[in-house]
């Protein structure tokens, strides 16, 4: 994984048809914008608040296929590069998953790079060699993180695909193709 600048993923975030929502300075989700093709995804874990975006078909899960849950999403999703983009900045990121990824050799080559980033948003991009430090991030996130601004967002740089990791125990997905959308449902709909 290595960080990108913004410009670098502009192109990308436009080419999906990707959108910013920013409610406030301190947050900004990045959301499929809604179409004939557009369909959005929500996994909760069961019990969880988090909020499903408006049209969502939601996908309850128990807490304790969330893991198996995780790394079949991302097997699915990891066919190529993702841009990795917070809800607040990289601080709040790095901060709260350090206790469980701190035996994580891979993330902390990452997190020892970040110290010119942890102010920013500009993307990690990550590749297919990175499926790994990925899912534990994601599930680091899933079980540590609590505040808005610890959200994460995943951007398929080969399909039209944004996936959001949110604090309060979901995913939310947004896909630009019904097939992938479809497909990737194997993941959480069984």
């Amino acid at each position: 994984m290595e960080f990108i600048s913004a410009e670098e993923a502009a192109a990308v975030i436009k080419d999906h048809g990707i959108e910013s929502d920013t409610p406030d300075e301190d947050h900004i989700y990045l959301r499929m914008r809604d179409g004939d093709t557009v369909t959005h995804h929500h996994v909760a874990i069961a019990g969880a608040t988090s909020e499903p975006r408006e049209s969502a078909t939601v996908y309850e899960i128990e807490s304790d296929k969330l893991s198996d849950t995780i790394d079949h999403l991302m097997h699915i999703l990891h066919h190529s590069q993702l841009l990795l983009i917070p809800v607040g900045k990289w601080r709040s990121v790095f901060d709260v998953v350090a206790f469980s990824l701190a035996t994580n050799e891979e993330w902390q080559r990452i997190d020892a790079a970040a110290t010119v980033e942890l102010n920013s948003r500009d993307p990690l991009l990550a590749d297919a060699g990175d499926l790994h430090l990925l899912c534990d991030l994601i599930k680091a996130l899933l079980q540590d993180s609590e505040k808005p601004d610890q959200g994460l967002m995943m951007i398929s740089v080969g399909q039209s695909v944004v996936v959001e990791v949110v604090p309060t125990g979901g995913v939310r997905l947004s896909f630009g193709n019904r097939a992938i959308a479809d497909e990737v449902a194997e993941a959480y709909a069984a």
